[in-house]
């Protein structure tokens, strides 16, 4: 066994993964700083996450490297960074990365200077080309530093005025809805679905923003362009057709290569949208989709307190995907000749392989409807023999070393899903949907919730880190949600509770809108405003806001919701495609209006939460397309 690195003692599965490197970690945090201030050393900064393959690869050519490592802890304060326990310092140095490259992702590669201006910034490294980096970097530290000196201050300096907002008068909501679908519109992938070229991210958010705004407003197109692409994705490689659940992202145009980790911030998300879809067009296969991914969770990411852990690798036994492929020999050993014959159609099988390597990947990659019309039978009898194989497949599936799975409580996802969880259960009826979501909460304020504030990471019962905007938006946001699932009024007290904390915490009073942390170790407080692969914590406390000032009339959510949406406004006019959630937000505060009987408007309200009001008009027929075949529902 190697010499272990100071990562041994971290909580962190991410860094205890290089606990056994040559290289000399540190953790984030005063040691490393102060090291680097005194021996006057840049900062090498490696961000990433457990359940990353690239990070994989990257530790195994360039961290497990001796020559690698000389070079990094004699020019260097080598610094190893968890994403998802850290995600302030995350999105510091991923937001730096994008304004010096036009890019970003994992592993986040960042030199900085002592006090952590960034000067140099990429994603993953080869070996060879990581050496020649660091070389040069370390020659010019000694003969050029006040060149990367005035480089990091440049970086933060316009990283600064990058998130300067400007004050204005929010357009009306049909101008602004109009827009967005005009945006998402020019974006959209007619063939496969999607509003992006590949690599494809399912970006929930925009699937139920569209779904509701249909609802709203009679946008019927609004709706099939949402529809379309939760059946592709559904349909396609993405969603793990044996064992329920999606991969992260897909690698193709067509959903059918994922990047096989599994995270439990898209499972959330997911949740919301299927289930929106269901509530509004009440079409099986999104209910089916819910149920999926439900079951997912329960089988494989419930931690024994009723949370949920945060990501499965996509890696195990050293290669990605391994898990969720099969030989056709396999199949053969498990099913019987006419199953087998079956999930060859179904699922797009051949002794050959559709995959890799002579490996296949099961995928629908058409309606069932369809393939119950191939094979002349009733879509019942196709769905009951589809589930009887893919027990047997499951069950076969189970006895392989499965992925690694990050046992992290995160406060913030663990929200995320409670919000989706309860979303579901209004669209569904399902109350063990409600009763999961019940218990998220419950351990939330039992566990996470000490002195007054949240805190962001749990490791077997030990708290880790105090808590960011992250942990209070999507926490409240789900609390909220189980309140108009529920009527529970000791919900809308707590949401009240952590919403006034949260304003306390991060609410910058000058231009309105929240601070992601309050710039702990960072050069700059920053705020995030921009959707990314969930909503921004700032579009989820813009809701909350409108909710809370709906549901419970006080003016103080009123006042910072309007001031922040005021600040917003440019970005709102220009390019609502990137704010889809503050849009939400301010959808819910126009159309959302509680003014008196509180109590029987909750149950009024459909499968989102804000009641349909004005210009809710009746959609008489919704379609559901995929692949030139078109049903109505």
């Amino acid at each position: 066994m190697k010499k272990a690195n100071r990562l041994i003692n971290e909580k962190s599965l991410y860094l205890r993964q290089h606990a056994h490197n040559p290289v000399d970690w540190f953790p984030w945090g005063e040691e490393a700083f102060k090291k680097a201030k005194e021996e006057n050393k840049p900062l090498f900064i490696s961000i990433g996450y457990s359940s990353c393959h690239w990070c994989h690869v990257m530790e195994k050519e360039s961290f497990e490297d001796e020559e690698v490592a000389k070079v990094l802890n004699k020019n260097f304060v080598p610094v190893k960074v968890d994403r998802e326990e850290r995600p302030d310092v995350d999105r510091f140095y991923m937001e730096a990365c994008q304004a010096m490259t036009g890019s970003g992702g994992w592993p986040l590669t960042v030199v900085a200077t002592p006090d952590g201006k960034p000067f140099f910034a990429g994603t993953y490294i080869p070996k060879e080309r990581l050496l020649r980096v660091l070389t040069e970097i370390a020659r010019m530290w000694k003969e050029e530093k006040e060149r990367l000196i005035s480089a990091g201050e440049g970086v933060v300096k316009h990283l600064k005025s990058f998130s300067l907002e400007s004050q204005g008068e929010v357009p009306e909501i049909e101008e602004l809805v109009k827009s967005y679908l005009l945006e998402m519109e020019s974006r959209f992938d007619e063939i496969n679905g999607g509003f992006s070229p590949p690599p494809k991210f399912p970006q929930p958010h925009n699937l139920w923003l569209l779904t509701n705004i249909s609802a709203l407003y009679g946008k019927n197109r609004a709706f099939e362009m949402a529809a379309y692409t939760l059946k592709a994705m559904r349909l396609g490689g993405l969603y793990d057709q044996i064992g329920g659940g999606f991969h992260r992202y897909s690698v193709d145009g067509m959903w059918f290569i994922p990047h096989f980790e599994k995270m439990l911030y898209d499972q959330a998300g997911l949740l919301i949208a299927y289930s929106t879809a269901f509530g509004y067009s009440r079409y099986w296969l999104f209910e089916e989709t819910v149920n999926g991914i439900f079951e997912y969770l329960k089988r494989e990411m419930e931690s024994s307190h009723g949370t949920f852990y945060s990501a499965q690798d996509a890696d195990s036994e050293g290669v990605e995907g391994k898990y969720y492929l099969w030989k056709w020999e396999e199949l053969k050993k498990v099913l019987s000749p006419q199953e087998l014959e079956f999930s060859r159609h179904l699922y797009n099988l051949s002794p050959e392989g559709n995959y890799e390597n002579g490996y296949n990947l099961p995928f629908v990659g058409r309606d069932f409807e369809r393939v119950a019309e191939e094979l002349g039978m009733e879509l019942e009898e196709l769905l009951r023999k589809k589930r009887e194989i893919d027990r047997k497949l499951l069950s076969e599936r189970e006895k392989r070393v499965k992925p690694a799975r990050d046992e992290k409580i995160l406060t913030d996802w663990n929200g995320y899903l409670m919000w989706g969880l309860a979303s579901a259960y209004r669209s569904t009826g399902n109350r063990e949907l409600l009763k999961a979501g019940a218990k998220i909460y419950s351990e939330l304020l039992k566990t996470h919730y000490r002195n007054g504030k949240l805190y962001h990471t749990v490791y077997d019962g030990q708290l880790k880190e105090k808590g960011v905007l992250d942990d209070y938006a999507f926490t409240v946001r789900g609390i909220l949600e189980l309140y108009l699932s529920t009527g529970d009024g000791e919900l809308l007290t707590k949401a009240t509770e952590l919403t006034e904390k949260a304003i306390k915490l991060f609410y910058d009073g000058t231009s309105g809108n929240f601070f992601i942390s309050n710039g702990r170790e960072l050069p700059i407080k920053q705020k995030e405003l921009l959707d990314g692969a969930y909503p921004s914590t700032n579009g989820v406390m813009l809701q909350n806001l409108a909710l809370l000032y709906s549901l419970t009339g006080e003016n103080l959510f009123r006042k910072n919701l309007e001031k922040s949406l005021n600040s917003l406004s440019n970005l709102l006019k220009k390019h609502p495609s990137a704010v889809p959630s503050s849009l939400e937000a301010f959808i819910i505060y126009r159309e959302f209006q509680m003014v008196e009987g509180k109590e029987e408007r909750l149950k009024e309200l459909p499968f989102r939460p804000y009641r349909l009001t004005k210009r809710n008009e009746k959609v008489e027929k919704l379609k559901v397309c995929y692949r030139g075949t078109c049903r109505e529902v």
